[in-house]
């Protein structure tokens, strides 16, 4: 079994058990191979051999001579019992040793308290010194000889060491990272990607069965549903089909009978069997899902849009073209110039005149058609575009159509993959807005 079927939950254990040897493994070889950190620290003899050297010489512990003995710096104590050991240790009087130190306020394992001093760790009767000390001895000429150490530096051995450690680990499961981040993501973007072209396109292929275990079931359900959904609607057209033929004979036969009628009853009754004949026609191209999306090239938006207001205006309806950006769209014209039509045809029949506009925003074009008409309520936006939706509350043909001119614009916009929207205008009108993916 591949490592890319197996289930989410084995994966992710598989790869974080993975990252957990590989960081304990860099954390293994650095404890091998580094040396321990010592501790810096100073013992009583360190510091009373250099007391001994002259002043200068090259070690770490620098001694200098002053004229007077040294006083004790901020936070610095001085034990009695520590400055007779230093004073044994340099064969001179204790009245001519000093010896400040910082006390050592942690347990330091293996280390003991000097006793009676509770400030200094001590190891097989040596004391240690962790901290900043300053010593001082007499000499032959009546002056001092004076060293102090170096302050602690701030990141010590040890915290760079784990420093390391951290560092070196953390690189050590980047790989690990990523690849657990890829391996997650990756088919689940392709699942998504082809969920959204089947809820876009029924005709669109079916769902890869691949990835994870969960994703794999799922797309196998998925697969199945958009399965009985085609048949269905394949079922659902071939009905409508049968019902529109069946009613062509009868409204055909009413038609070639009221021929002999008089032209008082003739006009009226073949006005009603064309309205008859163009309501089933739109209601079975809207139940058919006939909004015309077959193959896809690049339609110039602005161009189409230029175009259709135009031919709006040479008809005598009041179509102005506002501002028009260059957007490039991948679809099937005539199902966008359906889309143009139907939102300027709404706009004229129920505002009286229609504001086209087109602006381009990176990888966006966005169409707007707004009108000065009276406006919706804000409750009732998006019930506009439901099928057989008319706000116009007649319900005549002389002033609205089916209801269904806003639901096939929003099937077209859905179909190529983007969304539209009504919104009512500052100062009185609407503003339908068309939002569709930008040609790369």
């Amino acid at each position: 079994m591949r490592f890319r079927s197996l289930p989410l939950f084995w994966q992710t254990l598989i790869l974080l058990l993975g990252g957990l040897v590989m960081a304990q493994l860099v954390s293994v070889l650095l404890i091998i191979y580094l040396p321990a950190p010592r501790p810096d620290f100073y013992t009583m003899t360190e510091i009373a051999e250099r007391l001994a050297l002259e002043p200068g010489s090259d070690t770490k512990l620098i001694v200098r001579r002053a004229d007077a003995p040294p006083l004790a710096e901020d936070g610095m104590i001085s034990d009695p019992h520590i400055t007779r050991r230093l004073a044994n240790q340099l064969e001179q009087p204790i009245d001519d040793v000093r010896l400040y130190f910082q006390a050592d306020q942690s347990e330091v394992f293996p280390f003991t308290r000097q006793p009676g001093s509770g400030a200094v760790p001590v190891r097989h009767g040596q004391p240690y010194f962790f901290n900043t000390i300053v010593a001082a001895e007499r000499d032959a000429a009546g002056g001092w000889r004076v060293l102090r150490t170096p302050p602690p530096p701030h990141i010590s051995a040890w915290q760079k060491r784990n420093a390391i450690w951290f560092g070196l680990s953390a690189f050590a499961m980047l790989p690990f990272a990523w690849v657990f981040a890829r391996r997650l993501t990756r088919p689940i973007r392709r699942f998504a990607d082809a969920v959204e072209r089947l809820d876009h396109d029924r005709d669109a292929p079916p769902v890869a069965v691949e990835g994870p275990r969960e994703l794999q079931v799922a797309a196998q359900a998925l697969n199945a549903m958009h399965g009985r959904l085609r048949v269905n609607l394949r079922e659902r057209a071939a009905m409508i089909g049968a019902i529109a033929h069946d009613l062509r004979t009868p409204l055909a036969r009413i038609a070639f009978r009221i021929e002999a009628s008089p032209e008082k009853i003739r006009g009226p009754v073949q006005a009603d069997i064309e309205q008859m004949r163009e309501m089933v026609a739109a209601t079975i191209g809207f139940l058919r899902g006939d909004t015309g999306t077959g193959e896809r090239h690049p339609v110039d938006l602005s161009a189409l849009a230029r175009r259709l207001a135009g031919q709006a205006s040479d008809t005598g309806s009041p179509v102005s073209v506002m501002e028009i950006e260059r957007a490039v769209v991948n679809g099937d014209r005539s199902a966008l110039e359906r889309l143009i039509q139907n939102l300027i045809d709404n706009a004229v029949k129920y505002a009286g005149a229609a504001e086209l506009s087109i602006r381009h925003d990176i990888d966006r074009a966005r169409l707007i058609v707004a009108d000065r008409g009276p406006g919706i309520p804000e409750n009732e936006l998006d019930r506009m575009f439901e099928p057989f939706e008319r706000h116009e509350p007649s319900r005549s043909r002389s002033t609205g159509g089916l209801g269904l001119g806003l639901s096939i614009a929003r099937s077209i916009a859905q179909a190529h993959g983007g969304w539209i929207r009504a919104e009512n205008r500052a100062g009185g009108g609407l503003a339908v807005t068309v939002d569709l993916p930008a040609a790369a």
